[in-house]
């Protein structure tokens, strides 16, 4: 009898983390706050998402970008490293070597009044259509299971807050009134939809600097993973994919 009881037991302390795990992924909730800085100086973005403790934040300086693994608000590990693709000098290609160019492979000129393989009776390339159209389809099909995961996304995340300073200048101090006029006559639209941002007129010049935070939380992550691997797993999405693979391809060959 013992020797029967032991799957149910493995099987017990197998199934107690899934439903525990899944449990919190409903019951707590996912935050994610964005922050844009812009000034003379500088212009940075920095993204945080956290739940149950644990985060990751991203922030980006020109052209450096800092990752950060957080728990409990500390960071614990911390990754540098630059935006963008290196250039040829940066891969360690020597300067000034010159890369030989294969010249095209032309295909056999068809003989006088065979049809062409790729082309229509009237002479008109049969690829371009066919493409288009299998990328029109292809789009089609992604619209519907992107309108459910938007829509679960939707029902499930919160608008928090956004908070900061917006310092600017249009240069023509007529207009830079009336938007401060507009911006005063909001005031309290904009206190109600719990947007407190501070608007600093520029009379004299033309100036655009902003710190501002925005912050959301999504209730029920659960709801929204789920959503994923539906939205993942779509024949439609799988479709399109392999569409615009090939289409990056194609285009990468030609």
């Amino acid at each position: 009898m013992d020797v029967f009881l032991i799957p149910v037991f493995v099987f017990f302390f197998l199934l107690v983390p899934v439903v525990a795990l899944a449990l919190l992924l409903y019951a707590v909730p996912v935050r994610a706050a964005v922050r844009l800085v812009r000034n003379e100086a500088m212009q940075a973005q920095t993204l945080e998402i956290s739940w149950a403790g644990l985060g990751i934040r991203t922030s980006g300086t020109g052209a450096c970008r800092v990752t950060e693994v957080l728990i409990g608000g500390f960071p614990v590990f911390t990754y540098t490293g630059a935006v963008g693709s290196p250039s040829v000098e940066d891969a360690g290609e020597p300067a000034g070597k010159s890369v030989p160019v294969q010249s095209p492979v032309l295909p056999d000129t068809p003989k006088a009044g065979a049809p062409s393989s790729g082309s229509l009776p009237d002479g008109l390339p049969a690829a371009a259509p066919l493409q288009a159209n299998r990328i029109i389809h292809s789009i089609q099909r992604m619209i519907g299971p992107i309108e459910m995961f938007g829509s679960v996304f939707w029902k499930a995340s919160r608008f928090v807050d956004a908070r900061g300073t917006l310092r600017l200048g249009l240069g023509d101090p007529v207009l830079m009134g009336e938007i401060c006029g507009m911006y005063w006559a909001s005031r309290f639209i904009l206190l109600a939809s719990r947007v407190y941002v501070e608007l600093e007129p520029v009379f004299d010049r033309e100036v655009l600097n902003l710190d501002i935070t925005v912050r959301v939380r999504v209730n029920h992550p659960l709801l929204v993973l789920i959503a994923g691997i539906r939205l993942a797993r779509d024949p439609g999405i799988a479709e399109a994919a392999g569409t615009m693979r090939r289409q990056t391809q194609g285009a990468a060959a030609t």
